[in-house]
């Protein structure tokens, strides 16, 4: 019966391959359905996705530009990935430094821009210990005042980060953590059936990155409020 290992062989194979694309179209249209019940939030959106990754929507809310990003974190060592949403509110700010706020620093964390900024500063009073600040400037960055009025964000330890830039404002959050045995056994960044974006949570980091945006506009640095 040895003339038939090789057609079964080949049955097989194809029955694999089958199997395969089947499930990569079931977690593409699972992981693209993440932003469907935030969608009546803006006043304009289109929803990218890359093959099997999370998406990005890219829209429009109460007159900003606006970007959401979900992005899978499985660099860190012996940590349960984590699924990060980016929401980042596009504007033109006063300032001329960008300051980076990052919690729980790993030095594995590729979405920030924090690893890449030459200054580090003293953490203010009333953040968490261990989180790191940072700037790719010294002059021309937010007053103490905006810098202290954002301590609250990080109560929430899903909190991840704050980045402050010329061109925006970025909050960082942790959606979800990965399943504990999809992970362990199979090594395999699942995050649960229907995972979706809760409207009240999109609606509170956008209209918080929002807030802060208008605070930074009502104080920009004395540099830049009385040019010479």
């Amino acid at each position: 019966m040895s003339w038939l290992a090789a057609p079964l062989a080949v049955l097989f194979f194809v029955i694999l391959i089958v199997m395969h694309r089947r499930h990569r179209v079931a977690v593409k249209a699972e992981r693209g359905a993440l932003f469907e019940n935030v969608l009546t939030l803006f006043e304009r959106y289109r929803v990218e996705q890359d093959d099997v990754d999370f998406p990005a929507l890219v829209g429009g809310y109460r007159g900003f530009d606006i970007k959401l990003e979900a992005l899978v974190d499985h660099v860190a060592v012996r940590k349960l990935p984590s699924l990060w949403l980016l929401a980042t509110v596009k504007a033109e700010l006063p300032q001329r430094s960008a300051l980076d706020f990052l919690a729980r620093p790993l030095n594995t964390e590729f979405y920030s821009p924090s690893s890449h900024m030459e200054h580090r500063l003293p953490t203010p009073a009333g953040y968490p210990a261990g989180l790191r600040v940072s700037a790719d400037g010294t002059e021309g960055l937010p007053s103490p005042a905006v810098i202290a009025n954002q301590a609250t964000l990080f109560d929430d330890s899903k909190m991840k980060e704050l980045v402050m830039t010329p061109k925006g404002v970025r909050l960082v959050y942790q959606l979800a953590e990965a399943e504990r045995p999809y992970y362990l056994v199979l090594r395999q960044a699942e995050f649960g059936p229907h995972l979706r974006l809760d409207p009240a949570l999109a609606r509170r980091l956008i209209d918080r990155a929002i807030a802060i945006i208008e605070e930074l506009r009502r104080d920009p640095p004395p540099d830049a409020a009385c040019p010479s």
